[in-house]
């Protein structure tokens, strides 16, 4: 996000970015002039309201447009709790009124970003592909649907425009962030690489083969600043995809040969595969039978294996990494198994945005290479062996 904004003086003066902790030291890389319109500002989100505003007050004095991203992730993998995104969304939802009624600022529009996760595709066979207006899935506790609520209700009161995008998986570099998918994909393909072993996959041929679709975080920064800068779009919500149908089947040669090894399709040894069906009895969809999973194996059990440990500190300390996914190991390859294994399809309609006129689109497999380069650079997996992007014919 601060990359598309630092890109465009013309339309963003000076940027201020809101968190508890300093940025990580490669945050101004790659901003070229645009890191002198960028300031950081120390802001406990966890701390009293009054204290967040009286800060902000001497930090920033008007606001034109606002663009916060407010990433609230639950503790446990397995869950995402309206009880654990309710304490931090009130309280930021208490933070800008106490701004407003203290300072006024001329704040046109918040645009938050909420993942797929709005359309139950986490929990089994969704509909596809998903419409923005589609009902929302109350089989379970969603953790974003408290934080929209809050963003439309506090907006509406203060009439205040909002938007709210939904990507899928998304691809991106960040080392401090290891709820990424990519991340898993450039370990497992690093170690591979270092035992000379080919990249096999772990699913069956209905997740070898189904379309699915990626975000890349750029094209969603681009989408959130147009979504924001467009008056008819005030107050809706988007889907954020690359625009164009994925594969994991068309991916695994790519991601094999960018780090100089072989790959091999699914097991066809039916006897390899073990079953996993989807946690919730009714779909997402509300009818039709649950999703099954069969997969040969995890990328969150290879990584337990001993010469893949090994194998991994050697990696470590030939590259000076900064990551460590034995210890967190489920953090990292939960979120890769889940995108990989699956094996209903993927889709956010985007036919929304392009009627109102967003016409981006990436190719999502370079725009992977890309990201697994930049994760090299970042000190989170070992370098690729091509330096440039090369179409698989």
């Amino acid at each position: 996000m601060v990359k598309v904004l630092a890109a465009a003086p013309e339309r963003w003066s000076k940027i201020y970015c809101l968190s508890r902790r300093p940025p990580p030291d490669y945050f101004f890389d790659g901003l070229g002039d645009g890191a002198s319109r960028v300031e950081h500002v120390e802001a406990d989100f966890l701390g009293s309201p009054e204290q967040l505003s009286e800060m902000l007050k001497e930090k920033i004095k008007k606001v034109i447009d606002s663009g916060p991203h407010i990433e609230l992730h639950s503790r446990s993998q397995a869950r995402w709790l309206d009880t654990e995104a309710l304490p931090l969304a009130n309280r930021s939802e208490a933070l800008w009124y106490n701004i407003n009624r203290q300072k006024p600022t001329s704040s046109k529009t918040f645009a938050d970003p909420f993942a797929f996760l709005s359309a139950g595709f986490h929990i089994g066979p969704a509909t596809c592909p998903s419409f923005e207006t589609d009902a929302r899935v109350m089989l379970e506790n969603n953790f974003y649907y408290p934080q929209e609520d809050i963003l439309s209700r506090y907006c509406s009161e203060n009439g205040v425009g909002w938007n709210v995008v939904r990507p899928s998986y998304i691809i991106g570099a960040v080392r401090d962030n290891l709820l990424n998918h990519m991340v898993g994909f450039a370990i497992y393909a690093s170690v591979q690489a270092h035992l000379k072993q080919p990249l096999a996959f772990p699913g069956d041929y209905l997740a070898w083969d189904r379309e699915m679709c990626q975000s890349t975080a750029m094209m969603d920064a681009y989408l959130e600043e147009w979504a924001v800068l467009t008056p008819q779009a005030a107050n809706e919500a988007f889907n954020a995809q690359d625009g164009l149908p994925f594969t994991w089947g068309r991916f695994w040669a790519y991601l094999a040969s960018w780090y100089g090894i072989e790959w091999t399709p699914p097991e066809t040894d039916q006897s390899k595969y073990r079953q996993t069906i989807s946690r919730a009895t009714e779909t997402p969809r509300g009818y039709g039978p649950q999703g099954v999973v069969r997969s040969s194996f995890s990328l969150t059990e290879w990584m337990e294996r001993p010469e893949v440990e090994k194998a991994w500190t050697e990696i470590k300390e030939k590259y000076d990494l900064k990551v460590d996914p034995i210890k967190d190991r489920v953090q990292i390859f939960g979120l890769t198994d889940s995108a990989v294994i699956s094996c209903w399809p993927l889709s956010l309609s985007m036919r929304k945005a392009r009627k109102m006129g967003f016409h981006g689109s990436v190719d999502s497999y370079e725009a992977a290479f890309h990201c697994l380069k930049d994760m090299a650079d970042l000190k989170i997996s070992a370098p690729l062996t091509m330096d440039k992007f090369v179409d698989k014919q």
